[in-house]
């Protein structure tokens, strides 16, 4: 047992530090999750002399296969305000952690992943810890007196996980603030990053297809955060006003999410005149290639949304609202347009403001900018130093 600076007793995990089989220990909430954003980075982890497990909810009936880079199922289920076997997780990131061999090092994803490494402390895991903050969702969405309590409780959290060998990646410059992280700001122990980054080669820039009509796209997940409701009314007006405009959904419902869309609400929305709702795709990139504009009039919460990088990586700009993530990466008037959040007459406006813009070149204007600042490669080149960072060792 050792005493911290901050005077709690915690347990070393062993080979703490600079032990010659450094690893990587995962937490996040689901399996599907890590696998859509983050596995590129795990594989740069691998690739630089790592070893990877991932402690997460696995997905039914999803085989998880990816070489050395290893699925622990955690107990813990994400879903409101307490989610159920946190502290159960945390025993098992724990015991993780002690595992012969291992020299950890803990990066959790999210508030959830956030909440079980604090969790784990209490329970006598001390490691460096890298702490990704994917946006706030709930916390920044809910109504006021769920919303003030879940804060305290988050920047709670944050403290916990916070000390001298803790990094910070967050994806805007709100997050960080909302959380209370102003000594880790201080230290330079936040790092900002786009996202998650996106593989440019993975998208093709192809011209933009014929109008009319102005063909937007709404690719998210089905909560009430993401803002279609708005899409929709937006989407109305403009056709009431004249302008032939459609409006393509990409994307399906989360259950596990307090917030999600019902059943009722999504068909009401998909009955909408010139909406087309295509359900959960594979296909982004080619959907994508066959709009002019990407609508996300999202309320708040948000990270960086990689659906956003997406469009961009495509060649198309972006009417997003003035929220933490997507104000960060768009720029108005260049690369997209931004409008106030809750107000679809400002985004019907700039729907007919987009009609009668450039759009080809503020598409090109956020593909260059993806290059620069998002692809995969740069991003999570970035992560691996944070590792070699808090592993001296390995630089």
């Amino acid at each position: 047992m050792v005493t911290g600076a901050d005077g709690r007793g915690e347990r070393t995990a062993p080979g703490d530090g600079e032990a010659s089989a450094p690893c990587i220990l995962c937490v996040i909430n689901e399996a599907w999750f890590f696998r859509s954003h983050f596995l590129p980075w795990a594989r740069a982890a691998r690739d630089s002399g790592f070893r990877v497990a991932v402690l997460a909810a696995p997905q039914d009936g999803v085989a998880w296969a990816e070489p050395g880079i290893a699925l622990e199922p955690a107990d813990a289920r994400r879903g409101g305000l307490a989610p159920r076997g946190l502290w159960t997780a945390a025993g098992e990131l724990r015991d993780l952690a002690g595992r012969e061999g291992c020299a950890p090092l803990v990066h959790a994803f999210g508030l959830h992943g956030m909440a079980i490494a604090a969790l784990a402390r209490l329970r006598g895991l001390s490691t460096p810890r890298v702490v990704s903050i994917t946006g706030l969702g709930f916390l920044a969405t809910a109504a006021p007196p769920q919303r003030w309590a879940a804060r305290l409780a988050a920047a709670g959290l944050a403290r916990l996980c916070d000390g001298p060998r803790t990094v910070w990646l967050a994806e805007n410059g709100a997050d960080p603030l909302a959380l209370g992280l102003h000594r880790a700001l201080g230290e330079g122990r936040v790092v900002t990053l786009a996202g998650a980054g996106v593989d440019p080669a993975e998208f093709h820039v192809r011209p933009l297809p014929e109008v009319p009509p102005l063909r937007l796209i709404f690719v998210a997940r089905l909560v009430r955060s993401k803002g279609l409701d708005l899409a929709v009314a937006a989407l109305r007006q403009v056709r009431a006003g004249g302008l032939d405009a459609t409006l393509t959904v990409v994307g399906e419902a989360d259950a596990a999410n307090p917030r999600a869309l019902t059943p009722d609400d999504c068909a009401s929305l998909a009955a909408e005149p010139g909406v087309t709702w295509l359900g959960r795709r594979d296909d982004v990139a080619a959907l994508l290639a066959d709009h002019h504009l990407f609508v996300l009039p999202s309320r708040g919460g948000e990270g960086l949304p990689r659906a956003l990088l997406e469009a961009a990586a495509a060649g198309r700009p972006a009417l997003v609202t003035a929220v933490p993530g997507c104000r960060d990466f768009v720029e108005d008037g260049v690369t997209g347009f931004i409008v106030p959040p809750e107000d679809p007459g400002a985004l019907a406006a700039a729907i007919g403001r987009a009609a009668g813009a450039d759009l080809a070149a503020m598409g090109a204007a956020a593909r260059l900018r993806v290059e620069r600042e998002a692809s995969l490669g740069e991003v999570a080149g970035r992560v691996v130093e944070v590792y070699q960072r808090l592993f001296p060792v390995l630089r």
